[in-house]
Formats: structure tokens, sequence, C-alpha cells
């Protein structure tokens, strides 16, 4: 598992809501999934980058387990398997230790509202291609007929 300390959001017209995991700024490889408008929302209000005036779902069931004295521990991304991420949260309560199934996004918006650590599994990161990769490539795609 590879401890993630940076969270990007990206949105495209075309391609639709990314999040994109990086173990750090400057990191080669990265980890990325696309999300819904809601989850992207979720994710943006932990970063700062949007107020919403109401909590929003995450927040309610955080309000409540805060309440039961839930302690949570971190989220792991662990799994993928028919092109869908599988997370779970890890977490404490009456001095047990749990872990529940959960959606990748739904998890990572839980860990920048705890402030807890995002783990990914190493095999789901991809690697960044350098410029003479893109260049090879573009020159590929352009050679292409269609």
């Amino acid at each position: 598992m590879i401890a993630v300390k940076e969270i990007y959001l990206k949105t495209d017209p075309g391609s639709g809501n990314m999040v994109i995991l990086k173990e750090t700024a400057d990191a080669n490889r990265y980890f990325m999934m696309f999300v819904g408008d809601s989850e992207f929302a979720a994710i943006a209000k932990e970063k700062g980058l949007l107020e919403a005036h109401r909590p929003l779902t995450h927040e309610l069931y955080l309000g409540i387990l805060e309440k039961l004295q839930v302690k949570f521990t971190r989220i792991e991304i662990f799994d993928m398997r028919e092109n869908t991420f599988y997370a779970r949260i890890l977490f404490q309560a009456g001095g047990v230790d749990y872990e529940v199934d959960s959606r990748p996004s739904d998890a990572v918006a839980l860990a920048l509202n705890r402030k807890i650590p995002v783990m990914v599994n190493q095999d789901l990161f991809r690697r960044e291609l350098t410029q003479e990769e893109i260049k090879e490539y573009e020159g590929i795609v352009k050679t292409v007929k269609f």
C-alpha cells in the first residue's frame, strides 16, 4: 500500500469528473478514478473548494458516528474487479477494530474530513508518460487511418 499525500480534482466536459491521488506532488505515478457529480462535490467540499450551506450526506453520517465515539483510522483502496475499484474504511468502536466496504470516492471524502491516511494498493497506480512517450504515441495515432 502507498500512502497518498496529494488529492487533485479535475473536471472535463468530455471525460467527466476525475479524482487523482498521488504519493507526492512530483511523483511520476498516480491513481485516478472517475466519479459522479455528488461524489465530486463531497470531495471538493472537504478540500475547501466548495461551500455547502447544509451538511452533505457523508457529513450527516459522520456527525452521527461521532456521537457514538467511532474513531476512523484509515481508508484503503485495495482492488479493481470488472472495472470497479474497491475500498474499505477501517475504524474502532468500543475498543474493537472494524472495517467496512466503501466506494472509493466516499472513502476519500471521509478521509479528508477526518484527516486520516489514504492508502492505495501500488498495483492500482499508473505511470505518467514522459514527453518522449507522448510524442511517440502521437506519431502512431497520426499514422493510423480510420
